[in-house]
Formats: structure tokens, C-alpha cells, sequence
């Protein structure tokens, strides 16, 4: 199974700040250096942006796999370490991007929908953001299930 999460936000407001950073180099009547550092922002408000635009989620016998963006953020966890997935729900305290509290790491990019993994052998949790929380859960949860079964 395989599904993606779009950060229509994030994605709205890089597009907002890369149209007033160009905005304010281009018409007011800054000085050449100024215009230039300006100018500059924009890689930067454009590397978050595909960073985090998307996030793809994909689930087979083995792993349980994360890509964000472009592909250079990627993480994956092993079937035979997870003990069950349950949908859950965020809340704005959970935020999007990428987040570490006590024992919980947030992978999310819009939404508050997602799937929670608990582990065999960990008290760490970890939250992936989705659109389709339960089919999700239930797609790994057959895997776990599967991979019991067979050792």
C-alpha cells in the first residue's frame, strides 16, 4: 500500500514568501547589496518547500517507509519491529514537519489525521501523518500479523 500526504499549506505559504521576497527586491528602491541579499532568501524559502510538499507512505512485507518531499529525508522501520498501528488523531500541539517529544516522533505534512506505531521492544512511539489513518493502520497491521505468523 502506498498513500500521500500533500502540505497544500506549507506549500501556499512558500509560494506567498518567495512572491513578497521578490516582490520587495524587485520594486522598492533598495540599494544593489540589498537587493542582492533580498534575492538571495529565496533558495531558502524554497528548500523547505521541497522538503516537505509531500509525504509518501509505503507499506510491504519488510518495512513500513517514509519519503518527504523530493526523497532526501526518508525513514523506515522493520515490520518485524512494530507490535500494532492505530489511527489516531493529532492535535495542533502535534504541529507538521518533523517533532520529538518525550516519546513520540511526528512525521506529518498536513492534517491532523494519522498512524500511530507502537514497537515490540520500545516505549518510543511514532506518529505519520496521513489522509487515510485507518486504511493505513490496517494495512500494516496485516503485515505485522503476517510476519508473526510466519516466524
Amino acid at each position: 500500500m502506498e498513500t500521500r500526504q500533500t502540505g497544500w499549506v506549507i506549500i501556499l505559504a512558500m509560494v506567498v514568501a518567495v512572491l513578497f521576497v521578490s516582490g520587495l527586491a524587485l520594486f522598492t528602491k533598495m540599494p544593489g547589496p540589498g537587493q542582492q541579499i533580498t534575492l538571495l532568501m529565496i533558495p531558502g524559502l524554497l528548500i523547505p518547500a521541497l522538503l516537505f510538499y509531500q509525504l509518501t507512505v509505503k507499506v510491504d512485507r519488510e518495512n513500513v517507509s517514509i519519503v518527504f518531499g523530493v526523497g532526501i529525508i526518508r525513514r523506515k522501520w522493520k515490520i518485524g519491529t512494530i507490535e500494532k498501528a492505530e489511527a489516531v488523531r493529532n492535535t495542533v500541539m502535534h504541529g507538521w514537519g518533523i517533532h520529538f517529544s518525550l516519546n513520540t516522533t511526528i512525521y506529518n505534512v498536513s492534517g491532523f489525521d494519522a498512524v500511530e506505531l507502537t514497537f515490540r521492544n520500545s516505549k518510543r512511539k511514532v506518529r505519520i501523518g496521513t489522509a487515510e489513518a485507518v486504511k493505513l493502520a490496517d494495512s500494516i497491521n496485516r503485515q505485522v500479523n503476517e510476519n508473526s505468523h510466519s516466524h
